[in-house]
């Protein structure tokens, strides 16, 4: 490893850690809770009718804390339970009304967060930046649980073409 390559590392871990923090704050203040509740409620609001054993392999939690964190969302009103379509006895997870409003604001927090960074870029530092994240991604990437764990808290709507996101099968 050059000194160069070494230097390119340690600012990207110095930036992913200093946006990982200014994201935890935002979204705790924003859900006034702190934990996967935001990210559950964005991967509902993306994938409705999610399974808890989907939504515990997304989230990297134990089935015990998926039902804990999925009952507490149901609790604020803003996750339902009911029976999947598929099987009867297995039971799918949606958003409410305020379980939408709510992964709205979620969503509105982080970019604005985020864009306070990027918005000191130029227009082709910032498209020259999508591109290497891109890359980055992909040579990150893992298996397919991996890569929706990573896009855990994206708006898929402004990220129509995901470089490492594949459909996930609520199914279970």
């Amino acid at each position: 490893m050059t000194d160069d390559s070494r230097r390119t590392a340690n600012l990207l871990g110095a930036a992913v850690l200093c946006l990982h923090d200014e994201l935890k704050t935002v979204l705790a203040r924003q859900f006034h809770r702190s934990g996967e509740g935001p990210a559950a409620l964005c991967a509902l609001g993306h994938q409705p009718g999610l399974s808890n054993d989907a939504l515990s392999r997304l989230l990297d939690l134990t089935h015990t804390g998926t039902v804990r964190l999925i009952d507490r969302l149901a609790e604020d009103g803003l996750v339902r339970r009911q029976a999947a379509e598929h099987d009867k006895r297995s039971i799918a997870l949606y958003l409410t009304e305020a379980g939408q409003a709510a992964r709205e604001n979620i969503l509105r927090e982080r970019l604005a967060a985020l864009e306070a960074v990027t918005g000191s870029l130029s227009a082709d530092e910032q498209k020259d930046l999508a591109r290497l994240l891109e890359k980055l991604l992909q040579a990150a990437a893992g298996d397919d649980t991996h890569k929706l764990r990573t896009c855990r808290l994206c708006d898929s709507r402004a990220c129509t073409n995901c470089p490492i996101l594949v459909p996930v099968n609520g199914a279970d």
